[in-house]
């Protein structure tokens, strides 16, 4: 017997499965973890502390999730263009927030936004052509796929916090809780009573329970923050908010689908181990990345 081995352990057994109990209080501590820093942060001190934390926070994130995303898409070799792309997304992002902190004009934020938006649909045309037919573009092309979907997309999470130099972070805060509410909706309605499999192919755990549950949980906790904080919430009306909440819990499920995409094809259940109960950065922010564009048209909007 290995003298290291307690008697009557057994070294080969397998650690008991999680109870969804106790995955859900594990999600729950994490969540309110995250809440506070973000909260502290965003409103603990003035102006410019609540600049330099979201900037920690978006480069912090941006750069753990394009981390996760790489080693997901088990790219080999490539150190350069790995590393090129890890500091032009940091790069860029600080661009998008020293522009939008200065309420820089048209030609410097929206040409650039334009220009990247065109590259990445180049970028996606690579990925896809080059998947199957070419073995030396086709590390490249899932790289910058990687970077459009995790960069670019991160880039209008800076837009929607600048918008407003006095309600910036409030927009921000409305924006995550439309956002990750219709995440908790999805969770909690698909745990207690969902039967009906959405796409079992892609993601057997959501149901089309969930998803209605997304939709109303979106809805109602983006207007109770809204009624709460009315002084802030003044341009957006209530049915807008109910709205703005139908649809983003709609398509925070189809960001959570797409990543499921992604685990499905590396194979993993989870995109790393960053957050104890929800699990990687890429799974904290999936939904965060996909609704973003659509927030920040509707303020540019109305």
């Amino acid at each position: 017997m290995n003298s290291h081995t307690p008697p009557g352990s057994n070294p080969g057994a397998i650690a008991p499965k999680a109870s969804k109990k106790q995955v859900f209080f594990k999600r729950l501590i994490s969540t309110l973890i995250l809440w506070g820093v973000i909260l502290g942060g965003l409103f603990g001190g003035g102006q410019r502390v609540s600049l330099v934390t979201f900037w920690l926070i978006i480069c912090g994130l941006g750069f753990a999730a394009f981390r996760e995303y790489v080693k997901m898409v088990d790219v080999k070799g490539m150190v350069f263009a790995k590393n090129s792309l890890f500091v032009a997304g940091l790069v860029y992002l600080s661009f998008e927030l020293l522009a939008g902190a200065s309420q820089g004009n048209l030609l410097k934020t929206e040409i650039p936004m334009l220009v990247l938006g065109l590259v990445s649909v180049g970028m996606v045309y690579l990925l896809f052509h080059y998947r199957y037919t070419s073995p030396r573009l086709a590390p490249l092309a899932k790289l910058l796929f990687g970077w459009f979907y995790i960069f670019f997309l991160a880039g209008f999470l800076v837009r929607i916090f600048t918008f407003d130099s006095l309600n910036g972070a409030w927009l921000l805060i409305l924006f995550i809780v439309l956002t990750k509410f219709s995440d908790l909706g999805a969770y909690v309605t698909g745990s207690l009573i969902g039967r009906h499999k959405m796409i079992p192919k892609v993601s057997p755990a959501k149901t089309w329970e969930g998803f209605c549950g997304a939709i109303f949980f979106s809805a109602i906790f983006g207007l109770l923050l809204v009624k709460l904080f009315d002084q802030h919430y003044q341009s957006i009306p209530a049915f807008h908010v109910v709205i703005l909440g139908a649809v983003l819990g709609a398509s925070a499920v189809l960001g959570d689908l797409v990543e499921s995409l992604l685990k499905r094809e590396a194979q993993v259940k989870d995109s790393g181990q960053f957050i104890p109960g929800i699990g990687g950065a890429l799974d904290l922010i999936d939904s965060l990345l996909f609704n973003a564009p659509l927030m920040y048209a509707y303020l540019q909007l109305f």
